[in-house]
């Protein structure tokens, strides 16, 4: 599915600090890791996923995952698609070679036709600050990131050639 869950206003939380609901943000939040991100009694699979990333890596796919939340935001379909894993645009691919209505369409303009009814609210960007943890193993990963309003997110990564990019196309929220 390409909507996004919840909802997402613009303001923006301090560099450093808490979050509304105390969560940190941030430099704090960084600091932290994928500590600040533990849900009591719940399911922390991805919290725990492989081993916590340094920050040169944890930077690189903060990059990655904040140009693509961006250009997803600003309608900006062939970056969004720039941003994305091999085996992400695969079934895209795969979609346009198989639909009489899509076919011949790159990346981009499949976005934006599978998108075309996502209303922009769910398109949001909402990334607040960086990456605060990149768990990996191997060459997938999960960016875990705070959002507006105390929301927790964490994206699909996965490294090629060297470089991070995004293997979903839409942030999953924590529970």
């Amino acid at each position: 599915m390409l909507i996004a869950c919840g909802a997402s206003d613009s303001s923006t939380e301090p560099a450093t600090g808490a979050a509304r609901d105390g969560s940190p943000t941030g430099d704090e939040a960084t600091t932290q890791g994928s500590r600040s991100f533990l849900i009591p009694g719940g399911d922390n699979s991805v919290q725990n996923f492989g081993a916590e990333a340094g920050g040169a890596e944890r930077g690189a796919a903060s990059a990655t995952l904040a140009a693509y939340l961006r250009a997803r935001a600003r309608d900006e379909w062939a970056r969004e698609c720039g941003s994305l894993a091999k085996a992400t645009l695969a079934p895209l691919e795969h979609l346009a070679s198989s639909a009489p209505r899509l076919k011949g369409r790159d990346c981009g303009q499949l976005l934006k036709s599978l998108e075309a009814g996502v209303p922009p609210s769910a398109r949001a960007d909402t990334m607040r600050g960086n990456v605060a943890s990149l768990r990996i193993e191997g060459d997938r990963g999960f960016a875990l990131y705070h959002g507006a309003a105390g929301v927790d997110y964490f994206m699909p990564m996965a490294r090629e050639g060297g470089e991070w990019k995004v293997a979903s196309l839409v942030p999953d929220e924590f529970p």
